[in-house]
């Protein structure tokens, strides 16, 4: 699997790769890009159904991207990054983690999981993302009105007009064919569960869930009792999208834990 990327050498001694969420690319995260830019080399990339890396035809799984996460290091000879994820990012970025320790320094989740852990549960989220993934194809414009208003992101109502448009214009930026193929090939609904893994891994792990979140301080909660070196932030004024939401907040917390503070 190849990415769409772009790796930036800023002159320092450790790159941080930054993965973005669901109906967005990179250019999502460009904020924190230089938030973090006087401190690392910064490679960030177009996970699999949006912006220049495609879904459709290809067979791949949640693996798949990490071991294709994995080649593109080799790739720009960069020996070991720290990473940083949010939402399908961090659920991404716990997927390199499981399978390529080696390849990790320090890891930032925000508003990450490690999947669903019960056959049930995760049957029921494939239907709902059979759903969505219909209406994404229908009236994929519909589709990003609908999604704006779901619970997760009524946090974000308050923020600057300038800055919801801004998000906005860069999911309907996304094609709705590669969209929807992404939510069936490593939607939450399909993806591993990385529930029992997460006692194995033994990097710092930097937790980010908003205090407006309540589904995700739930789950990082939990997560920060199973994973042996985490570190758990719930963050004021912030739902969902941290980095959005309360950018300063989230960049001095990041910075503090990724230096060794």
């Amino acid at each position: 699997m190849k990415f769409n990327h772009r790796f930036r050498d800023n002159g320092k001694s450790r790159t941080i790769l930054l993965l973005h969420g669901f109906l967005s690319d990179m250019a999502s995260m460009e904020g924190v890009a230089g938030e973090l830019a006087p401190h690392f080399n910064m490679l960030t990339v177009d996970l699999p159904g949006f912006g220049g890396t495609p879904s459709t035809g290809i067979d791949y799984g949640m693996e798949d991207i990490a071991e294709g996460l994995r080649r593109l290091l080799i790739s720009l000879d960069i020996q070991k990054v720290d990473i940083l994820g949010y939402s399908m990012g961090g659920r991404v970025a716990l997927s390199f983690i499981a399978g390529h320790p080696e390849y990790v320094g320090r890891a930032v989740l925000e508003s990450g999981s490690p999947g669903i852990a019960s056959d049930e549960e995760r049957e029921s989220r494939r239907h709902t993302d059979a759903g969505r993934a219909a209406r994404i194809n229908e009236d994929f414009t519909a589709f990003i009105a609908g999604w704006e208003e779901m619970g997760l992101f009524s946090s974000q109502r308050t923020l600057p007009e300038k800055t919801q448009e801004q998000q906005r214009q860069n999911r309907l930026s996304q094609q709705p064919a590669e969209a929807a193929d992404s939510l069936m090939k490593y939607g939450t609904g399909v993806q591993p569960s990385y529930w029992e893994k997460l006692g194995d891994i033994d990097r710092p792990v930097l937790l980010l869930a908003g205090a407006q979140d309540e589904k995700f301080i739930a789950v990082n909660s939990r997560m920060s009792q199973l994973l042996p070196d985490a570190r758990l932030e719930i963050i004021d004024g912030a739902g969902h999208n941290i980095h959005m939401e309360a950018p300063q907040k989230f960049g001095t917390i990041v910075i503090d834990f990724l230096l060794g503070g």
